[in-house]
């Protein structure tokens, strides 16, 4: 009888809960199942989808946050095998994700050099986004890893790839990368694409790269782009005051 008199939030409170246990309690292929999902958590959605729409509203986006927290051998050996799972090679895109952001939260560079051969092996755009979304801030310092594909895709021709590559490039001690980055922001018109930029500059930035940057400010009406650079050019200056104390 209680249950009729429940608020609709209340409901809707209650429905987010069982899903984010049933995903806690349940196996990977259920995540990925999740994670490919178009469905929304409740129908209790639908009248207010009706003027107000969200990325919260499906079941994928709760997916996907479950994904983003994964860590444990046994999960990664999992993955692993959804890659030659014959069932699950529509959802190959949703299973790099979770496997990159498995790898980023282990800094595992075995499979790191693993994802970046797929990196070169995979045609499919989605892919690599992926793979590159799930390692963009995964410390990179180490030498036994390979960014030679992230610094390909960086220098190509597709816009979404370029980005998602120049964002992994950051954290990273590979003494190509600062050049790469102020040739690409030299030789490009576009704002976001620059505003990118001075993310991963931000942690490999040095010396070099303030007068680019001081440069830009001074042409640039783009607040969004002003900000990235006043942002980055203070990571500099800590990084570098640090270095010389």
């Amino acid at each position: 009888m209680f249950n009729i008199f429940k608020s609709t939030e209340k409901k809707l409170e209650e429905a987010i809960l069982k899903l984010e246990t049933d995903l806690r309690n349940n196996d990977l292929r259920f995540l990925v199942e999740v994670m490919a999902s178009d469905e929304i958590y409740s129908p209790l959605l639908h009248q207010r989808r009706q003027t107000e729409i969200s990325s919260k509203d499906y079941i994928s986006w709760y997916g996907y946050r479950r994904a983003e927290k994964l860590e444990s051998e046994n999960d990664k050996q999992t993955l692993l095998s959804f890659l030659d799972d014959n069932k699950l090679q529509s959802k190959k895109r949703h299973v790099y994700f979770a496997l990159a952001h498995l790898c980023k939260n282990r800094t595992d560079d075995q499979l790191f050099n693993f994802l970046m051969n797929r990196l070169e092996e995979e045609k499919d755009p989605d892919f690599k986004i992926a793979i590159l979304i799930g390692i963009e801030s995964m410390d990179k310092t180490a030498s036994s890893i390979n960014i030679e594909p992230i610094k390909t895709l960086a220098k190509g021709r597709s816009r979404e790839l370029k980005i998602k590559a120049i964002c992994a490039l950051q954290k990273t001690n590979d003494t190509d990368v600062e050049p790469l980055l102020l040739k690409i922001f030299e030789g490009t018109k576009d704002s976001h694409i620059k505003n990118m930029i001075c993310t991963p500059l931000e942690t490999v930035g040095s010396e070099k790269s303030i007068p680019v940057l001081n440069k830009a400010y001074k042409n640039t009406r783009d607040y969004i782009l002003r900000d990235g650079i006043e942002r980055t050019l203070e990571e500099i200056d800590k990084r570098h005051s640090t270095t010389k104390n």
